[in-house]
């Protein structure tokens, strides 16, 4: 079966200026900054208790854990049993399984050193790590070691898209579905025609993730999710609330999905229920983006110091992240210039997450970092960059029409903004109303000869 990668489509470039994922939402990282992120590509299933009848992930652990009492010497154990410690961090939001799973592997080395599946695992976890240059040398080695293993393509493609090398990810994303079309494949295939702008192909595709099924209920929940956040990046509040609700019944009380909730609630004005809803998914799984979302409603309700609470919240949590071995650069840095913290800090690592990876992402950060210290005129080339995909990201256009207003491009910015509102008119609890303020104020500024 051959289920084709789109291929670049010039016409949608021309149309949609610009771009996570969205993680969701969020960049699309494997890690715990977002949860945006593939499922590893793992099953767990295959390395549980084979007597056991449940395919959950804690009794994954607990009967592998079990069988490396008696067989401490089976590498293959230590890799599984790492491979269930990097599920269980998607479904505990817990970075310190990190560090465990890096010992498990390194004892798993010390056994077998040379093995397809241990350096497919250790690439995955310095996916979740965001050293994408050594996930992806470690993919590429189990790649050579077994092409047939279409989940080895996975660690290198999440690479190769993280590091900016979208064509390259493309032909290896092509060469994953070649081999097993299934849910690990066709989510990214959904992501990267979400990344060119294929709405409607990241759409199908997605929706042909769910009905494929996952490995456990978490990744079917979250295929849900990722669903309802490409329709909510549209605007279509009812469709993304009918997948996050169908999330909810995959997998009670889901955090993800009581997030999506909340970012509804929050589109129609429902302030109240939006800070239950994301204190209900931070309560469960202790992400930044939960505890950013909340301090945003606090702020916006005027309970200032709830707000402030928050953000602490965030950067404690940036700081045990970077305890275990994650690097948070760009996340962090627009999380800084949105709320005007540290600027010099903040420019300092969009700087360095630009130089470590050439992705649409990380210039955008570098963009919107650069702008917010009071130099449009260098963030420029970078929010160009950002948008060279086409994606389909109203926060991305927003950033390009503030930096061209603030450098006198009254109709670059009017087109940006434009293109964002009608994107979706609720993108930004901070900037859905200044970007219908700055484009009103743009009406009275006169085109430029020659243009409409």
């Amino acid at each position: 079966m051959n289920v084709s990668v789109p291929r670049l489509n010039p016409s949608r470039v021309a149309v949609a200026v610009l771009t996570v994922a969205a993680l969701l939402l969020v960049p699309r990282l494997v890690g715990v900054w977002s949860v945006k992120d593939p499922p590893p590509v793992l099953n767990v299933r295959a390395r549980a208790d084979p007597n056991s009848r449940s395919n959950d992930t804690d009794s994954a652990i607990a009967g592998l854990q079990q069988r490396l009492r008696t067989h401490p010497r089976e590498a293959t154990s230590y890799i599984g049993l790492a491979q269930a410690y990097l599920q269980k961090v998607r479904e505990s939001g817990d970075p310190a399984l990190y560090t465990k799973t890096d010992a498990l592997l390194h004892q798993a080395e010390t056994l077998e050193p040379n093995q397809a599946d241990l350096f497919a695992t250790q690439g995955t976890l310095a996916l979740a790590r965001h050293d994408f240059a050594t996930a992806l040398k470690l993919g590429q080695h189990a790649v050579q070691m077994n092409p047939q293993a279409a989940r080895y393509y996975g660690v290198v493609v999440d690479a190769q898209t993280e590091l900016g090398m979208y064509d390259a990810a493309r032909d290896s994303l092509q060469a994953m579905v070649d081999h097993r079309p299934d849910f690990n494949s066709f989510s990214r295939i959904a992501y990267a025609r979400e990344l060119r702008g294929d709405t409607e192909g990241a759409i199908a595709a997605m929706q042909r993730t769910i009905a494929a099924g996952g490995a456990v209920p978490e990744n079917a929940a979250w295929a849900y999710v990722q669903l309802g956040n490409l329709y909510f990046g549209r605007g279509n509040l009812t469709a993304a609330q009918h997948n996050y609700d169908s999330a909810l019944l995959t997998l009670a009380n889901y955090p993800a999905a009581l997030a999506g909730q909340g970012r509804v609630a929050t589109a129609n004005g429902q302030l109240q229920q939006a800070t239950v809803l994301f204190q209900s998914a931070l309560d469960r799984m202790p992400l930044p983006e939960y505890a950013i979302a909340l301090g945003d409603i606090y702020a916006q309700l005027g309970h200032q110091a709830q707000a402030q609470r928050q953000y602490g919240l965030v950067q404690a949590m940036d700081q045990l992240l970077s305890a275990n071995g994650v690097n948070t650069d760009l996340e962090t840095a627009l999380f800084f210039a949105d709320h005007n913290l540290e600027i010099a800090t903040a420019l300092k690592r969009a700087q360095a997450a630009h130089a470590a990876r050439h992705s649409i992402n990380a210039a955008d950060s570098l963009a919107w970092t650069l702008y917010k210290s009071g130099d449009p005129q260098a963030a420029e080339p970078y929010a160009a960059e950002a948008l060279k995909l086409g994606t389909q990201d109203a926060l991305k256009l927003f950033h390009a029409g503030m930096i061209a207003h603030a450098l006198g491009k009254p109709d670059q910015a009017r087109g940006y903004l434009h293109q964002a509102l009608d994107l979706n008119p609720h993108f930004s609890l901070l900037y859905s109303d200044l970007a219908v303020k700055t484009l009103s104020e743009l009406q009275t500024v006169p085109h430029a000869e020659g243009t409409k």
